[in-house]
């Protein structure tokens, strides 16, 4: 198995992703993506689309994957944007962590529907963290995953 990003950040939770059941790794993307969906308040219609695509088990679907992609594309391109503007001092830094973690929101959804049901949920934790700040909460939610009986 290749290295992953969540081995950085939490190399037990990547190593319980290595060992479990693809219905497993489907459930904790799941979770990861709606946790930082839900934490960051963000809305966009290709969310439901993505969201859906996701409860039907249509992983890997170019048509979704790539709306998403051109909208977290556009949302990067903002938060540089105002990375650059709170280095000049004229933003605040809670305006661009709202752009940063909005991005990364949105970035876990698109992960969460990789067709690699390992990278699909080891890389949604990892931009699900980012999104949030919220490791320990978010840890604590894709336990349960394998606490519960797994149904896809």
């Amino acid at each position: 198995m290749t290295e992953n990003r969540l081995e950085f950040i939490d190399a037990e939770q990547s190593e319980i992703l290595k060992q479990a059941t693809i219905a497993e790794q489907r459930n904790a993307a799941k979770v990861a993506c709606k946790f930082a969906i839900e934490r960051t308040s963000v809305s966009y219609p290709i969310l439901e689309e993505g969201l859906e695509a996701l409860e039907k088990g249509q992983w890997g679907d170019f048509s979704v994957l790539n709306k998403l992609q051109f909208l977290v594309d556009r949302l990067d391109e903002i938060q540089w944007e105002l990375q650059e503007k709170m280095g000049e001092g004229s933003i605040e830094l809670s305006d661009y962590l709202a752009a940063f973690h909005t991005a990364r929101a949105v970035n876990s959804l698109y992960f969460a529907l990789n067709a690699d049901p390992f990278v699909a949920a080891s890389e949604a934790i990892y931009e699900a963290h980012a999104a949030t700040d919220e490791l320990v909460t978010l840890k604590q939610r894709i336990l349960q995953v394998f606490q519960a009986p797994t149904a896809i």
